[in-house]
Formats: structure tokens, C-alpha cells, sequence
């Protein structure tokens, strides 16, 4: 279960910074330079991609939970845990909802320096503690 358990946490760790990377909203009029990696693929899988990453995030995130035990507990914890993740996760694609959804926000610059920091620290985290907590 072990090696099981170390590759999900690689690819997570490849999901977190194609999703926090995946639109170049912290770059615009600062010093970090990295480009749109939602086009490493060309720019017509974009908006594919845009689907791809947070649903792949999500399902390693469980697939990590599951490889610690061999099942998912559901238990205060993990739901918790679990909830909060795909709350984060939907605040860093809330440009993708927004325009799927129609529903126009566009976030400022200030909410993209904070939510590219809160995203990959915090889910992170809750990754590990997800991993943990199904185990006990």
C-alpha cells in the first residue's frame, strides 16, 4: 500500500502546480514569470484541461485517502477534510465556474496573489491529513 500511497502523492503534487499554474493570474504586472500551463498541451485542449486537472486533483486526492487503508472512512474528519478541499479548489477555478456558469466575476489581482498561495499550501495539508485520517 505504501508505494501506492507515494505515487498519488506525486501526481497531487504535479495537480497543484498545474492548477495553481494552470492561468497566468500572477504574473500580470508582477515578477513571476511561468506562462499558462493550460495550454502545455496546445491552445485548443484549454478548456479541457480547465476540466481535467481539478477533476484529476480530486479523484487523487481520494484515490490517496483509499491507499492508506484500503477503503475511505466517513467519519467527521474526512468529510471534513474532503468539503474543505474542493472548497479551496473552487475558489482557485472560480474564473473556469464563472464562465461556464455565465456568471461573469472577474477577481482581483490582490484575490489571485492570495489564492495562489492559500490553494497549494492548504490543500496540501488537508491532503496529507485526509491520508492520515483514513488510516486510524
Amino acid at each position: 500500500m505504501g508505494l501506492r500511497s507515494e505515487i498519488c502523492a506525486l501526481i497531487f503534487g504535479a495537480l497543484l502546480i498545474l492548477v495553481t499554474f494552470g492561468d497566468n493570474y500572477i504574473s500580470r504586472g508582477g515578477y513571476v514569470q511561468i506562462g499558462n500551463l493550460d495550454t502545455i498541451f496546445g491552445h485548443g485542449l484549454w478548456p479541457v484541461v480547465d476540466v481535467i486537472y481539478p477533476l484529476a486533483a480530486i479523484t487523487v486526492f481520494v484515490l490517496y485517502g483509499w491507499s492508506k487503508k484500503g477503503k475511505i472512512r466517513v467519519k467527521a474528519t474526512t468529510v471534513l477534510l474532503f468539503i474543505s478541499f474542493i472548497a479551496v479548489l473552487s475558489l482557485m477555478i472560480i474564473d473556469d465556474i464563472s464562465r461556464v456558469l455565465q456568471l461573469n466575476i472577474h477577481p482581483s489581482q490582490t484575490y489571485w496573489n492570495i489564492i495562489s498561495w492559500v490553494y497549494p499550501i492548504y490543500s496540501s495539508i488537508a491532503f496529507f491529513l485526509f491520508g492520515k485520517a483514513n488510516q486510524e
